[in-house]
């Protein structure tokens, strides 16, 4: 087949196909309608669904719970708490300070998120008293004794660069270099 041919049977394709969609609506208007109806009503769905999902609910307190495991929760001004089976808090959210803490079974913080020991934010593994043990600030990853004392850092250092400081036995951090060679034994 030539060129030409193919090319006026492509237009002739095109003008055939535009001719019966102009007949169509001309044969058949009410398909038109029912269209338009039916795109109606979609949008008329569409907007009552956004809008029921959409309403604020005001309260001073909201619960939720689950009747089989007892597990519960309240949202307040204070925040969120998701309590377990035996009502102890597990994961409480403050509103005031944006902190995120989970607690362990006894309902003791474990791991908070949020404003750490010294005012940065961070992640801080808690003991079963309550003291960090592990945190992970903007200083770096910082190790706690079990009174409470600073006894190992990896991370930025108080000149800027990264380093690790380890406590001797008087409890002072000692900083180890870690660009420098170390001594060679004699």
């Amino acid at each position: 087949m030539k060129r030409s041919k193919r090319y006026m049977m492509v237009i002739g394709v095109l003008a055939a196909s535009f001719a019966g969609g102009a007949v169509s609506r001309w044969v058949f208007p009410e398909t038109q309608h029912a269209d338009a109806a039916s795109k109606r009503r979609t949008k008329e769905i569409e907007d009552s669904m956004r809008w029921s999902f959409a309403k604020p609910v005001f309260t001073r307190k909201l619960t939720v719970g689950e009747p089989k495991t007892k597990a519960s929760g309240t949202i307040d001004g204070t925040g969120m708490k998701l309590y377990d089976a035996s009502g102890k808090v597990r994961i409480r959210l403050e509103s005031s300070s944006g902190n995120l803490a989970l607690a362990d079974r006894g309902g003791k913080d474990r791991v908070q998120l949020g404003t750490v020991r010294g005012g940065g934010t961070g992640i801080a593994v808690l003991d079963t008293a309550g003291r960090p043990r592990i945190q992970l600030d903007s200083k770096g990853i910082r190790l706690f004794s079990a009174s409470g004392k600073e006894v190992g850092v990896f991370g930025f250092q108080s000149d800027g660069t990264v380093g690790v400081s380890v406590a001797d036995k008087s409890g002072k951090l000692k900083r180890i270099d870690l660009e420098k060679e170390p001594a060679k034994a004699p």
